[in-house]
């Protein structure tokens, strides 16, 4: 199980909430990551989970507000624990290089369910109203970037939030979808140029 499924885990146990509401979670948690949002039912939630499908419907209007309400919490679990780690005492080099290395290694551990949020999103499955504070809100990542922004004066500081986080996810992104979805196979030196190539839009002049 991935470390995003157990934090997730951990924290349900520790949650006051109804028994049943923590079974339905945790189960759909999984089966949503491991076998997809469409191909898990309700029915299968309710059978693995040991309950009935009424007691999902009693705590969720459907399985969109299910899928919703299960990934909120887990998108700002990624963005808190991604920044917590961030060491202010690095240059900018040596940042890009760490949330290279980071990201990449986080997206290879998590990627049935990096996969799920994406698609979810793209078939507007997962409402705005789950994701918008993500980026938005209270120290959201456009706060947490102009943070960054502010503590790297080399970084163009004509960026705008979204570019900044476009800077940093396109590279990223690109390669994973390169080799884990066209089976693209990488090199040694793929890490080095995507960490140039964070740089080089960063302090784009």
């Amino acid at each position: 199980m991935s470390q995003v499924l157990n934090n997730y885990a951990a924290q349900l146990d520790q949650a006051k909430m109804p028994a049943g509401k923590k079974k339905v979670l945790q189960t759909a948690l999984n089966l949503f990551a491991n076998n997809g949002f469409h191909a898990t039912t309700t029915a299968k939630i309710a059978k693995q989970a040991g309950v009935s499908e009424g007691t999902i419907y009693k705590y969720f209007k459907s399985k969109d507000d299910l899928l919703g309400k299960l990934l909120e919490p887990i998108l700002f679990e990624i963005k808190d624990s991604f920044f917590a780690t961030i060491d202010d005492s690095q240059s900018l080099e040596e940042l890009v290089a760490f949330i290279v290395a980071d990201r990449l290694e986080f997206i290879e551990v998590n990627f049935a369910f990096i996969r799920l949020i994406i698609q979810e999103v793209l078939t507007n499955r997962l409402a705005p109203q789950y994701y918008g504070a993500f980026f938005n809100g209270e120290n959201g990542m456009f706060d947490r970037v102009r943070e960054l922004q502010s503590h790297y004066p080399e970084i163009n500081q004509q960026l705008t939030p979204s570019q900044l986080l476009r800077a940093f996810v396109g590279p990223i992104l690109t390669y994973v979808v390169q080799e884990r979805i066209f089976q693209i196979p990488g090199t040694p030196t793929d890490r080095q140029v995507i960490v140039k190539q964070i740089i080089a839009s960063l302090t784009f002049k």
